[in-house]
């Protein structure tokens, strides 16, 4: 045999031993590829019962949902206005408005009921609405050029859809986006569980059925740029992606404190809290003198758990529920812990800030003016000594 023909042979040889193995090891499923240099954790995770591509069925419940029409029709009419707003004290700045207002009207229905919105458009550019979070005909998306004409200065649109899901969702424009939700195109929409709702909870009770509840709020995050009015926001017009950095007033529900809407509990009751963080930034809420429980689903039939804690994060267009125990009588504020969102145009205290108030509370102290006498803005170079004396504060307080 050449030297050639002997390499071929081998060649030949080798080949087949691997065509032979591999055969074998495709055969013998115990067979492991490759010794792991570290311990997988994720084999000893005892995995629940799988459906769809691997994950729990659960996930996939709300596709097997079932909604019951109520048969009863809910009508809102709204008009798109622009309207000079009062955020705080004497700070105003031009904003689009639902009905005059920012944010725009509370909106609630029953899961299964018909919704009707009849919009307005009393401005000189188009709009549209577009129910966020709900699960509509693509006809009523309100996305414009995509499922709908945007509605022109002028004209009418009437959306039409069922309620569905039940949880806390939002309505906002979606022409132009960053601009036109920037300029005060967005409210809440509740709508409430039917009476056929799993395990007997209804409109007026927690997830967990045995949780009534006696107070329910709404609170919506936003931030505001009110040097647009201005011409002081480094000649960018809202929505840039730059200008985002710029907001220099924080609000809820429209308003930055110390107008902020209060919380009033009495003493035993449970206390829910439905927030949208309708901003762009994050905010990281924390209340005093209480845990509540967060929900962990935005839907009020999605699985969801409950988790207890002080603070919690909202991201942009995030909703979250939280109930609380009024088991501590006083005066407690409820903030955002970036502190600098809970200021006024740089001045502490504003901004993402509200106090919850208990009726025939023992502990009222005298509430002083506010914002605090000596308190500066926080560019203020004074006020950069982070180091300041107990005697240099009680002088800043005092006004010295």
């Amino acid at each position: 045999m050449t030297q050639k023909a002997g390499l071929v042979a081998a060649v030949v040889a080798f080949t087949l031993c691997a065509f032979a193995a591999g055969v074998a090891f495709a055969a013998d499923p115990e067979v492991k590829t490759h010794k792991q240099p570290y311990p997988d954790r994720w084999n000893s995770i005892k995995n629940p019962p799988v459906s769809k591509f691997g994950f729990p069925p659960d996930i996939w419940a709300a596709e097997n949902m079932s909604f019951k029409a109520t048969g009863k029709l809910v009508e809102y009419y709204l008009t798109i206005e622009q309207i000079k707003w009062n955020i705080v004290g004497d700070v105003y700045v031009t904003q689009w408005a639902f009905n005059g207002q920012v944010p725009g009207p509370l909106l609630t229905a029953t899961e299964g009921d018909i919704v009707r919105i009849t919009v307005k458009n009393n401005t000189t550019i188009d709009h549209t609405i577009h129910p966020h979070g709900f699960w509509v005909p693509v006809n009523m998306d309100g996305v414009p050029n995509i499922t709908q004409l945007s509605i022109q200065p002028g004209e009418t649109f009437v959306y039409e859809f069922m309620a569905k899901p039940s949880g806390h969702h939002f309505y906002h424009c979606h022409v132009n986006a960053a601009t036109h939700m920037d300029m005060g195109l967005y409210g809440s929409f509740i709508v409430y569980p039917g009476p056929e709702v799993a395990n007997g909870t209804t409109a007026n009770q927690a997830a967990d059925p045995s949780l009534r509840i006696d107070r329910d709020y709404v609170m919506i995050l936003d931030e505001v740029d009110t040097r647009i009015d201005d011409g002081e926001s480094g000649g960018m017009e809202l929505g840039h992606p730059r200008k985002i950095a710029n907001f220099n007033y924080f609000t809820i529900n429209g308003k930055s404190f110390p107008e902020t809407p209060m919380i009033f509990v009495r003493e035993g009751d449970l206390v829910r809290v439905r927030f949208l963080n309708f901003g762009y930034w994050s905010h990281a809420m924390h209340l005093h003198g209480h845990a509540f429980a967060q929900a962990t689903a935005e839907c009020d039939r999605c699985p969801k758990t409950w988790e207890f804690r002080d603070a919690m994060n909202l991201n942009a267009a995030q909703r979250t529920d939280i109930v609380f125990k009024a088991n501590n009588p006083g005066r407690w504020v409820f903030h955002c812990h970036r502190v600098p969102h809970a200021t006024n145009d740089g001045a502490y205290p504003g901004g993402l800030l509200t106090v919850i108030e208990y009726e025939n509370n023992p502990y009222l102290p005298v509430i002083p003016q506010l914002p605090l006498p000596g308190f500066k803005h926080m560019d203020d170079p004074k006020t950069m000594n982070m180091s300041l004396s107990h005697k240099a504060i009680k002088k800043q307080l005092a006004g010295e």
